[in-house]
C-alpha cells in the first residue's frame, strides 16, 4: 500500500506541477497533501495507520486536480479589455488601521469575559493561568461569549486577509500595518490557546496576497529576500504556534516542553490517523446533504448541533513509546457523511471546475469583485483541508459577506 500510495503521489505532482508553480488554488491543494502524506509515511513506526483513508485522501485530491485540468482544456473566457480596475491606495492605510484595531477587540474582551483582567498580561504567571483556565472552561462547554464579542471575531479573520491583499500595493508605513493583522491571531493563540484561530490569520493572510497578485496581474516569482523572510516566518510561525501549547499547560517546564514536543506531532500529522481509522471503521449513514460542510449555517439554523473542535471523538494515533490524541478528521469525513464516498469524489470534480472557472473569470476580469470573495472562500477552504471543512463556523462564512464589501471599497471598476 505505502509503494501504490507513493507512486499516486508522484503521478499528481506530475499532474499539479503548472498549478503548484503558479501558486493556483488546485496546486495549493495538492502541494499540501503531497508533501504531508510522504511525511506521515514515514512515521509509521510511531503513528498508527491503515492506510485505506490515506489512499482514498490521495485519490480525492487527484480527483479535483482532474476536474482543474477538464476545465483548463474547455474553458478559456476572453479578457474583459473594457473593465480596468483600480486599487484606491488613499483608503488602504485607514482601513487596515480600522480592521486591526477591531480585530484587536475581540481577545481582549474575551479575556475580560472569562474573569481575568488586562493587567493579567503583564505577568508571565497570570498569562500561565490564563491559559490554561481559558482552554479548560472551552473544552468544558462553558460558554463566555455573547453577540458583541462574535461580532469583532469576524475582523480576526478580515483583517489578515486584506493585510495580505493590500501588501503589494501600499507603501512601507501601510505594509507595516498589513504585517501587523497577524498580531490578534497570534495574541489569541499565546493567550487563550487557540491555535487554529492563528493557523486560519496567516491562510487567509496569504491568500489575500494571491489574490491582489491574480488581480491585477502581479508576478509571484520567488526571490531570495522573499525566499528568507518566508522561512523567519514560518519559523516565527512554528515558535508561536509551539508556545501556545506549552502555555496550556499552566506551566515553562522541560518535562512540559518535552511532553508538547511529542504532542505537536500530532497536531501536524494526527488527522491522518484519525481519518484513516474513521474511515476504515465507519458505517455508512443516511448522507447529510451538506449540513456537515456547511455545519456554521446548519448549526444557525438549528439543523445541525456543532460542539467544541467539531468532532467529539479523541483518538489515540501514537504507538511503540509515542503518544498523542487528536479529533481532526480533514475535509474528508466531512464530504463523505455529506455525499457518500462516490459522492465525495464527484463532488471533488465539480469543484475543480467551478473553482478554476471563478480563478479564469477573475484573470479575465470578470465580475471581479464577486470572484475575488469566491477565490479568497476557496483557498481558506482547501488549506484548511488538513483539519476540517473552512465553513463549519459562522464567523468564518460571515468574514467573506463583510470581505464583499471592503473589496468595493478599496477599489473601483471602470468600464471604457
Amino acid at each position: 500500500m505505502s509503494f501504490l500510495l507513493i507512486v499516486l503521489i508522484i503521478i499528481l505532482l506530475l499532474l499539479s506541477w503548472k498549478y503548484i508553480v503558479k501558486l493556483e488554488p488546485a496546486g495549493v491543494f495538492a502541494l499540501i497533501w503531497i508533501a504531508s502524506v510522504p511525511m506521515v509515511l514515514l512515521l509509521q513506526e510511531y503513528i498508527v495507520l491503515n492506510l485505506e483513508g490515506v489512499l482514498f485522501i490521495v485519490i480525492g485530491v487527484m480527483t479535483f486536480m482532474l476536474g482543474t485540468i477538464f476545465c483548463d482544456e474547455y474553458y478559456h473566457p476572453s479578457e474583459n479589455a473594457s473593465s480596468v480596475l483600480t486599487f484606491k491606495k488613499k483608503r488602504a492605510l485607514p482601513t487596515m488601521c480600522v480592521l486591526l484595531v477591531c480585530a484587536m477587540v475581540n481577545p481582549l474582551y474575551s479575556i475580560t469575559l472569562h474573569g481575568f483582567t488586562l493587567q493579567a498580561l503583564l505577568d508571565m504567571r497570570e498569562i500561565l493561568e490564563m491559559n490554561k483556565g481559558i482552554s479548560e472552561d472551552r473544552y468544558a462547554g462553558a460558554d463566555y461569549t455573547n453577540m458583541f464579542n462574535q461580532f469583532f471575531l469576524i475582523f480576526c479573520y478580515a483583517a489578515p486577509l486584506f493585510g495580505g491583499f493590500c501588501y503589494r500595493m501600499v507603501d512601507r508605513l501601510t505594509k507595516t500595518i498589513c504585517i501587523l493583522t497577524l498580531i490578534p491571531g497570534m495574541f489569541i493563540a499565546l493567550t487563550q490557546s487557540m491555535k487554529l484561530g492563528m493557523i486560519t490569520g496567516f491562510i487567509l493572510w496569504f491568500t489575500g496576497y494571491l489574490i491582489c497578485s491574480f488581480s491585477y496581474g502581479l508576478s509571484l516569482r520567488i526571490k531570495p529576500k522573499s525566499l528568507l523572510f518566508s522561512i523567519l516566518g514560518l519559523a516565527g510561525f512554528f515558535g508561536i504556534l509551539f508556545l501556545s501549547m506549552v502555555f496550556r499547560t499552566g506551566e515553562v517546564s522541560e518535562r512540559a516542553v518535552l511532553d508538547i514536543s511529542q504532542k505537536f506531532i500530532a497536531y501536524a500529522l494526527g488527522q491522518f490517523h484519525c481519518f484513516d481509522m474513521w474511515y476504515t471503521n465507519h458505517e455508512p449513514t443516511a448522507y447529510a446533504w451538506g449540513t456537515k460542510t456547511f455545519m456554521g449555517v446548519s448549526n444557525l439554523l438549528g439543523l445541525e448541533e456543532r460542539t467544541q473542535g467539531v468532532y467529539t471523538e479523541f483518538y489515540q494515533i501514537g504507538q511503540n513509546g509515542y503518544y498523542g490524541i487528536s479529533n481532526i478528521f480533514t475535509i474528508f469525513r466531512s464530504l463523505i457523511e455529506d455525499f457518500g464516498e462516490a459522492g465525495t469524489l464527484f463532488l471533488l470534480f465539480l469543484l475543480g471546475i467551478v473553482i478554476t472557472i471563478s480563478l479564469r473569470n477573475l484573470l479575465s476580469r470578470r465580475m471581479v469583485f464577486l470572484n475575488q470573495v469566491c477565490i479568497s472562500a476557496a483557498y481558506a477552504y482547501l488549506m484548511w483541508s488538513f483539519a476540517t471543512s473552512f465553513f463549519a463556523y459562522t464567523s468564518y462564512m460571515a468574514m467573506f459577506f463583510v470581505a464583499y464589501f471592503i473589496f468595493r471599497f478599496l477599489q473601483k471598476e471602470t468600464t471604457t
